[in-house]
């Protein structure tokens, strides 16, 4: 889905993730314009890397429940950070890797997974079904989907437009949850476990992020904007990304990078077996024909 030069790429998409997931039923067509004025369906129109705006401060999620300082074993000493609205606990430890893998790649990581996106190559999709009032709801399900290969419209800003129709991937299953509700216009999904299939080259796997959030605000335009967090599992993404040529030479540098950061769910041994992770995204209004 991702184009890159090389296989030295990969050591910087290789911590790019999230969605799919368990078999949902087929609902039929959906989208804005839908005759079940209840659902409503978007297509993410941007992803991308959140950083550390400064020390302590990232934007993100309490993925574990514990608000954590340097001493505390279950993190692998990892501090929490709060986030630029004052929120404490926030796990977030691949904002912290970011910048230095900007550094290497001359700030390119963003840049190309938006190129696939804009380029049709990853389409990510999701509906919110049983809407009652987009202000105020404490009941939704929701639904992601990854969607075939396509070739949108782009507006004079280099976006994806609204409104555009997009077929899901039968290849990849739909996630389905009813742990989602809308408050003051905001909407809060998870946790649950969402996986995305990544093709760079000849390098294919599924990387999953694990007790995934989403939280994100829901604008007058229809437009939907925030971030989905998670936990990043290390070895299986080693594990998938070691199947491509040329990539052998760069499993070190993930690994070390990867591994001293992470800071959830640590084994028998207190080692911590995820990543904590945290991406920005923005969607608009689409059809998706279920």
């Amino acid at each position: 889905m991702v184009r890159a030069r090389g296989a030295t790429w990969l050591a910087a998409l290789a911590l790019a993730g999230c969605v799919g997931g368990e078999v949902d039923e087929p609902a039929g067509p959906s989208g804005p314009a839908a005759t079940d004025t209840r659902t409503r369906a978007y297509v993410v129109t941007t992803l991308g890397f959140t950083r550390q705006t400064k020390p302590g401060v990232r934007e993100g999620f309490d993925l574990d429940g514990r608000v954590s300082d340097k001493t505390d074993e279950a993190t692998c000493f990892k501090a929490d950070a709060v986030d630029p609205d004052g929120r404490g606990g926030i796990d977030n430890e691949l904002s912290g890797i970011i910048p230095t893998v900007d550094g290497v790649f001359q700030g390119a990581v963003d840049g190309l997974v938006q190129s696939s996106i804009r380029d049709g190559q990853l389409v990510l999709s999701y509906e919110l079904r049983g809407v009652d009032d987009l202000a105020n709801d404490p009941e939704v399900d929701f639904v992601f989907q990854v969607g075939l290969k396509a070739h949108p419209s782009l507006g004079t800003d280099g976006v994806i437009e609204a409104y555009q129709t997009f077929d899901p991937d039968p290849a990849s299953p739909p996630n389905t949850t009813n742990k989602a509700h809308i408050k003051d216009g905001v909407l809060y999904v998870g946790p649950l476990s969402l996986a995305l299939p990544i093709a760079i080259f000849d390098v294919s796997f599924v990387l999953h992020l694990q007790d995934a959030q989403f939280r994100a605000t829901i604008a007058d335009d229809g437009s939907v904007d925030g971030l989905i967090g998670g936990g990043i599992v290390i070895q299986e993404l080693l594990d998938g990304v070691k199947q491509g040529a040329g990539v052998e030479q760069n499993l070190p540098m993930i690994r070390l990078a990867m591994s001293a950061s992470a800071d959830l769910a640590p084994d028998a041994d207190g080692v911590c077996r995820q990543l904590s992770a945290a991406l920005s995204f923005r969607s608009k209004p689409a059809f998706v024909r279920w």
